[in-house]
């Protein structure tokens, strides 16, 4: 008996996005083509080619997903751009900022691809590697345009570092701030869901959860510290006693802590891109972004295994 395999489906999100990240891609790829006939500096020429490898990449891995689901293809970019006689009225800082925020925003586009892709895991992996490749290149970029003098000094925090400690410029700071915040307030409300969930399972993810949180708040106050940041309040111990458990369903509480983690998504893009002068609170914002979506995916998986995600209509070619 012949056994044939079913095609995995996606869901309509899932179908624009893969539209929507190749379209990007091939714009990207005809806006290189356009500006390698105008540079004129030979290390950018070098940084060209090397970012074009890992974009037609991705054009070939979107192209074949497209191609699996059955999803139209936009327009492909221009095989060749050729343009008449040499311009220098648009300069190589201009064509190398101009890509940086090219590559700063389309991580944004990925984790919004990622954080909405929930009905094929293949998919939503594929978005999260090439989210991870692509913060990879705009560190890259980071460094090669400050070793060119065309990035920009953002305003710097007033206060003197402690020793040893590299300067830190505003917006790292209070992207500082804010992620403490939000991670105070998530604390608190994880342990309220705790005391209500019903489920074991989820009691046990929710307290892994706590866990992780604990450590990445540590990890926060201490770089508020050591740069001399303002602590914001914490929130008090959880301490009610809650008699009637049944005001909030599993699968409810399940769906809300889903769409803090999706919010929480574009405050983590937000400070890694705009991270731009101290490397190591970059890195940090980094590696905390790419934890997170790994949680993010894991939580994504037992929510479907608990069938407690309202499913998103299928694609139908």
């Amino acid at each position: 008996m012949l056994i044939t395999k079913t095609k995995a489906t996606i869901n309509i999100r899932e179908a624009h996005n893969l539209w929507d990240l190749l379209t990007s891609k091939y714009h990207m790829m005809e806006k290189m083509l356009i500006y390698e006939s105008l540079v004129h500096d030979p290390d950018l020429e070098a940084v060209f080619k090397l970012i074009r490898r890992p974009v037609q990449k991705n054009i070939n891995i979107l192209e074949k997903e497209l191609m699996t689901h059955s999803v139209p293809s936009p327009d492909r970019n221009r095989a060749s751009v050729q343009l008449q006689g040499e311009s220098d009225a648009i300069t190589d800082e201009y064509i190398a900022m101009d890509i940086f925020l090219y590559f700063q925003e389309h991580v944004e586009n990925l984790l919004g691809a990622f954080y909405s892709s929930f009905t094929n895991d293949h998919v939503r992996k594929m978005v999260m590697d090439m989210v991870a490749r692509t913060i990879a290149e705009t560190n890259a970029l980071v460094h090669y345009l400050r070793a060119k003098g065309w990035m920009e000094k953002p305003p710097m925090v007033r206060q003197t570092p402690r020793e040893n400690a590299t300067l830190l410029s505003l917006v790292e700071a209070a992207s500082l701030h804010d992620h403490l915040t939000y991670r105070y307030d998530t604390m608190y409300l994880t342990n309220t869901f705790v005391a209500i969930v019903h489920d074991l399972d989820f009691k046990a993810i929710l307290e892994l959860g706590l866990n992780r949180l604990n450590k990445q708040i540590i990890a926060l106050e201490r770089q508020l510290d050591n740069y001399s940041i303002p602590f914001p309040k914490r929130p008090g111990k959880f301490t009610l006693s809650l008699h009637d458990i049944r005001f909030l369903d599993d699968d409810t509480i399940f769906r809300t802590l889903n769409s803090f983690m999706q919010s929480a998504g574009s405050k983590h893009a937000q400070a890694f891109k705009q991270a731009t002068y101290n490397d190591d609170i970059r890195k940090f914002f980094k590696d905390l972004l790419l934890e997170e979506m790994k949680v993010f995916d894991d939580f994504i998986k037992f929510g479907k295994l608990k069938g407690w995600l309202n499913p998103v209509p299928s694609y139908v070619p």
